[in-house]
């Protein structure tokens, strides 16, 4: 049997075979056969007039044999290709070689379908092309599917960079913009502006009305902000209650009016938890490449302005100062030394003497924090106190003194030294959760102290925060197991009668300045007159603070103060040095009725 010419023979054969009339013979009629059920065939002049189509070609271009033949081959042109496209094809099958590639047509009833395509030139004895052979194989169905795959891609890539809450770009799609604006600053040295944003005191409104209150509350923030929003303003929600806003083609003053705008459209009312309410936002600003010289380094000295926007007072803007930056830094290796210091022991406390006027009465003692620096040498409180604005580092401080203090009063029962209750000086944070009151709990069970040996002091600015009912709740439970409750500073806060109504307070201590002033000062001794009188009546003990001349102790005796603290009595000491400092204090107390 006489070998089976190839495919490629056969398809550059038809336009001879067909035009000369030739018959095919029977291996090349089963290939053709097979051609005409799978392929699109057609045969085209050099001028590009169809000369023969298929059954298929018919069937997948909607026109019939009669009107194809005559015709052009651009009938069937979509419109999806550009000129180029098809010059590179022309100018391949001009030169004789097979053309191969992927193309779009257009059927009779307008819609598209793609094939790939093999276009062979047929060259007849005198070697000229006098025709073209084409060989189509649909693919319609897998492009298609291509789209979709496409289309999903697409559809992923946008919802990996949209927040789903809020519908804006999210951090991700926020910090590509960043990248890409740095990387071609080089080219088009335009600077732009990054600026922070937090709703003031969302977690308040969280944590009142709920979550979906909270959710509801971000959506009207976002609503507001993409209304300011053009080509040159990118907004994103970066998580929480962070949007960020990129800045383009603008001033600094044009960034801040912009900003100041945003600002004002948060202002107005909206609707939370159904009720209409007002918020504010804070807002910190950095300039590319003024203020950093990478995104990373920005986003850092817009995250500094905000939050000196915060420590200002909030609703505000804050440019970003290279001196925040200093103050950072200083901050951060505060905050390291001091947890070495808790992790080495280098904190200790010192004792001062509460001295009570009524006779038979014990000393009490207040526990008072000093660091012992390997370089700065002994430091009180004021040394170190913007370590005590970090929330988890003052929860820190409060166990560690637990710890050292529980110590420290077994120590005193040790070698005799009999003493009142022991004033600890509490924080907010404190109460953030109840690893400290159990702790408290704890050791008083371990060590046999009993919790009636101590006085917890506290202030008003605690009843004010965000763990408000965490501490009242708090206070409560201690004072039903015996520690005393004192409130410090009493008459500089807000609301003390309040405060004296509704919490479990024992003690009131009167705040330094009004003793200060107290004998020279008529308005100052009516209003230490004053508490004494209120807290007397109330059942509740009054202590001075700041007590430093006799003078001031007359008066206060006189006045029916109950205790009274100051450099009079001593200083506070260490712990080791309190046998000598009591031994030594001058007799003060009186016989009371």
């Amino acid at each position: 049997m006489a070998a089976m010419p190839h495919l490629e023979q056969i398809i550059e054969d038809i336009p001879t075979k067909i035009c000369s009339a030739q018959l095919i013979n029977p291996g090349d009629y089963f290939i053709r056969d097979a051609l005409d059920n799978t392929a699109l065939i057609a045969i085209t002049e050099v001028c590009g007039a169809i000369i023969y189509v298929n059954r298929k070609f018919c069937e997948m271009s909607g026109y019939s044999a009669e009107e194809l033949i005559g015709s052009n081959h651009r009938l069937l042109k979509s419109g999806e290709h550009g000129t180029a496209f098809f010059r590179a094809m022309y100018r391949q099958i001009a030169d004789g070689k097979v053309w191969h590639e992927e193309i779009c047509n257009r059927r009779k009833d307008g819609s598209l379908y793609w094939v790939y395509a093999t276009i062979v030139p047929h060259i007849s004895e005198r070697g000229k092309i006098d025709s073209y052979a084409s060989i189509w194989f649909d693919i319609t169905a897998r492009k298609l599917l291509e789209e979709e795959l496409r289309a999903s891609k697409e559809n992923l890539e946008r919802l990996a960079s949209i927040d789903p809450l809020t519908g804006l770009a999210n951090r991700r799609r926020f910090e590509e913009h960043i990248s890409s604006l740095v990387h071609t600053y080089p080219r088009t040295k335009r600077e732009f502006h990054l600026a922070l944003l937090d709703v003031d005191r969302f977690k308040e409104v969280h944590d009142t009305f709920g979550h979906p209150a909270g959710d509801d509350l971000l959506k009207t923030v976002a609503t507001r902000l993409r209304a300011i929003a053009d080509e040159h303003l990118l907004i994103a929600r970066l998580g929480g209650d962070e949007f960020g806003l990129i800045l383009t083609a603008c001033s600094s003053e044009q960034a801040n009016a912009v900003l100041a705008v945003a600002l004002e459209a948060i202002r107005q009312p909206m609707l939370i938890a159904g009720a209409s309410r007002r918020c504010s936002a804070s807002l910190g600003v950095a300039t590319f490449p003024i203020h950093a010289e990478d995104g990373a380094a920005l986003l850092k000295a817009a995250g500094l302005a905000l939050h000196h926007a915060k420590m200002n007072g909030r609703d505000r803007i804050e440019n970003f100062q290279p001196q925040f930056r200093d103050i950072a830094e200083k901050k951060a290796l505060l905050l390291a030394e001091i947890e070495g210091g808790l992790r080495q022991g280098a904190f200790e406390f010192h004792y001062q003497p509460i001295v009570p006027l009524a006779e038979y009465n014990p000393v009490s003692l207040e526990a008072l924090m000093r660091w012992r620096h390997p370089k700065q040498g002994l430091l009180s409180p004021a040394g170190f106190q913007e370590g005590f604005a970090d929330q988890q580092v003052r929860a820190a401080f409060g166990m560690y003194m637990l710890k050292k203090v529980f110590g420290d009063v077994a120590a005193f029962q040790t070698y005799g030294l009999a003493v009142g209750r022991v004033a600890l000086n509490l924080t907010s944070s404190d109460f953030q959760s109840d690893a400290f009151l159990d702790y408290f709990f704890k050791l008083s069970g371990e060590t046999g102290i009993p919790l009636s040996s101590f006085c917890a002091k506290v202030t008003e600015g605690m009843f004010l925060g965000p763990n408000q009912k965490r501490v009242e709740w708090g206070l409560h439970r201690l004072h039903e197991a015996g520690v005393e409750i004192a409130l410090d500073d009493f008459g500089t806060g807000f609301a003390s009668l309040t405060h004296l109504r509704q919490l479990p307070i024992d003690r009131l201590k009167i705040d330094r300045s009004f003793v200060a002033n107290m004998i020279l000062s008529n308005e100052d001794q009516a209003i230490v007159r004053g508490v004494i009188d209120i807290a007397h009546n109330l059942s509740v003990a009054v202590t001075a603070e700041g007590v430093e001349t006799v003078e001031q102790v007359e008066l206060l005796t006189d006045l029916g103060c109950d205790m009274l603290q100051g450099w009079y009595f001593g200083k506070a000491c260490e712990a080791g040095r309190l046998p000598a400092l009591l031994s030594a204090l001058p007799d003060c107390r009186v016989r009371r009725a």
